[in-house]
């Protein structure tokens, strides 16, 4: 892209965002950046960045002036066909439809018991080996594996799958840092993204004809979609990549969410304490650790119209944007003091589940997760402490830690 004369208005930096150094705090970084102007341009990526609460929010609200139909290639090539996250128009609301109600909060409830078994399944024993002195990684002993059996669970698969499921799925996750790394790494990690991808799609592919063979509908996710109205008008990679992404979205954004939840309040063990004498606040303590350590840090959209405009400022047709949630979750002008990790501050609505058409489909399972994984966490180690510096890696799009070694205190 060229610096036509609307570039003129805009402020220009040149940051790689899957530097290490970057990723490992970008917050000071995105501060400068907010206060050169509402929208600057990252010549590294060719994309504008937009930082502040408001002006997030109004390009992903905007579908007609900014919309998300450019990352249709995107969504092929992650989960090899269109879902529901690539599509602005009323088909969006019929594909989102077939799960809806089931990650409606009160259908989410009842699957209290089915999520409490299974986080007490993977802390436990991390509990055990703590408590006996080992220094102990919790995401691969713990967090990693909580959401992928939930989803597994809920989407009928067989047990034996489990760890695959997790494997592919960190897989497809990675590639999002190799979206952004011209270098040879970045084209490994994009590659093992796709070879994720297509053994995780090979495996809904021949789900998805068992359950058309069996005829009878099921409870399970999987089962609802092939068996829906609305599967007749979807092309089979369509349904297959569905499936697929749900898999994904269910594991990694959730274990990422948990790991970020033990770094900060092994970062702020007052806090912590706070919440062990009283669990009532320990709903508002994770809004306020999806606020402060934002996991998905940008939700791409690109200009689709002549009038694409950001705080009066013109975006060219077809030039990409990227909305930086991490930034508009410390907007200064929307929360006091946001650097401050603050389990006590006012609630308010933060853009980490995203905002307007495209929010998070699962995001009362997330919470609900999240919630029962701090209550039992308190419960069965009530006093840890974070053994060595928390390394974030280069993966800003889905920045969260790669390792958190947990010590007894």
């Amino acid at each position: 892209m060229s610096l036509d004369s609307d570039l003129v208005r805009v402020p220009t930096v040149d940051v790689n965002l899957s530097d290490w150094e970057f990723n490992q705090n970008p917050y000071p970084v995105m501060e400068e950046w907010r206060s050169l102007g509402p929208v600057v341009f990252n010549s590294r990526h060719e994309r504008y960045m937009v930082l502040s609460y408001r002006n997030c929010a109004k390009v992903l609200a905007n579908v007609t002036q900014f919309n998300s139909q450019r990352m249709v290639e995107f969504f092929k090539m992650t989960f090899g066909g269109v879902t529901m996250e690539a599509i602005d128009t009323p088909r969006h609301h019929e594909m989102r439809g077939v799960w809806a109600e089931d990650f409606q909060r009160d259908v989410v409830i009842a699957q209290r018991q089915l999520i409490s078994e299974v986080v007490a399944s993977r802390i436990d024993p991390f509990v055990e080996r703590v408590r006996s002195g080992e220094i102990v990684d919790a995401i691969p002993h713990m967090t990693r594996g909580i959401p992928t059996l939930v989803i597994a669970k809920m989407l009928g698969i067989e047990t034996e799958m489990y760890e695959e499921f997790s494997s592919w799925s960190d897989a497809i996750g990675n590639g999002g840092e190799g979206f952004l790394d011209p270098s040879p790494r970045g084209a490994k990690l994009l590659a093992d993204s796709v070879a994720g991808t297509k053994a995780l799609n090979e495996y809904m592919a021949a789900a998805i004809v068992r359950r058309r063979e069996h005829g009878v509908p099921g409870q399970d996710l999987v089962s609802k979609m092939v068996f829906d109205d609305f599967a007749a008008s979807m092309a089979e990679e369509e349904i297959v990549a569905s499936n697929t992404q749900l898999v994904f979205a269910g594991n990694e954004t959730t274990a990422k969410l948990m790991a970020a939840t033990l770094v900060a309040l092994g970062k702020h063990p007052d806090q912590r304490r706070a919440l062990v004498a009283d669990r009532s606040l320990i709903p508002q303590a994770f809004e306020e650790v999806h606020r402060w350590e934002t996991l998905v840090q940008n939700l791409p959209r690109h200009a689709c119209s002549d009038e694409s405009q950001i705080a009066g400022i013109s975006i060219p047709n077809g030039a990409e944007v990227m909305p930086l949630i991490g930034a508009a979750n410390r907007d200064p002008s929307r929360w006091e003091n946001p650097d401050k990790f603050d389990i006590f501050r006012e609630p308010k609505q933060h853009l980490g589940f995203g905002f307007g058409m495209h929010v998070c489909l699962g995001l009362n399972l997330a919470r609900l997760e999240a919630q029962i994984f701090i209550e039992q966490l308190l419960d069965k180690l009530p006093d840890y402490e974070l053994a060595g510096d928390i390394d974030y890696g280069r993966n800003f799009l889905l920045r969260g830690p790669s390792a958190v070694p947990i010590a007894r205190a």
